[in-house]
């Protein structure tokens, strides 16, 4: 697998563009949520549903959370762009043996109260009125199962608000739940569905 390699330089720089390309391609971001900080790991549940996730994650994350930002892709799309690892990619390689390592990599991660760690459930992108989301089985598993330490578990939901405007409103929200040595991958999966409903009905989207 192919870890992160973080590079304060590219970090900064990644802040920036993705301020330039968000600010370019909508009228305004649109934060809400509730987070407390605890000083712990963050393990962030977002949905997948355009080019613009990531980018969005990061601007939440500078904004918010303020951790060392993470996150993975396919081994083979990060091969042909490992300058990403500088401002946190890693790679699985779905299927094989070897992605034994990068979930375990996922748990090394989260042992770091430094770290955030994005985790897109859907595991590739789908419309962004997907209301019920069905989690890829694996990763989130192994985390709860193998993570020992305390950490939060952030749910973001990401949605796009045309009204009368040229350029959307991008909406984020967020919420932070807490989880204990009892919860489960279909626990969370439970919860943060009934979230993204409730994101869902404060734009008057049923």
């Amino acid at each position: 697998m192919i870890r992160a390699n973080h590079s304060k330089l590219w970090v900064k720089f990644s802040k920036y563009y993705t301020k330039i390309l968000i600010g370019f391609f909508f009228s305004s971001i649109k934060y809400e949520g509730e987070y407390e900080e605890k000083g712990l790991p963050i393990l962030m549940i977002s949905n997948h549903f355009s080019f613009y996730d990531g980018f969005i994650q990061i601007l939440l994350n500078f904004k918010i959370f303020k951790r060392r930002f993470n996150f993975m892709m396919l081994e083979k799309e990060l091969s042909k762009n490992m300058i990403l690892t500088k401002i946190g990619a890693s790679s699985i390689n779905k299927g094989k043996r070897s992605s034994i390592a990068s979930l375990d990599y996922a748990v090394e991660m989260l042992q770091d109260k430094e770290n955030l760690f994005l985790f897109f459930p859907q595991g590739r992108i789908k419309s962004i009125y997907t209301k019920e989301f069905t989690f890829e089985k694996g990763l989130l598993s192994h985390i709860l199962e193998n993570t020992k330490n305390d950490f939060q578990l952030v749910y973001n939901i990401n949605l796009i608000n045309y009204g009368t405007k040229l350029r959307p409103d991008m909406c984020v929200y967020y919420k932070t739940n807490t989880i204990n040595t009892n919860t489960n991958a279909e626990d969370v999966e439970r919860e943060f569905n009934s979230f993204a409903k409730s994101c869902f009905r404060k734009l008057g989207v049923r």
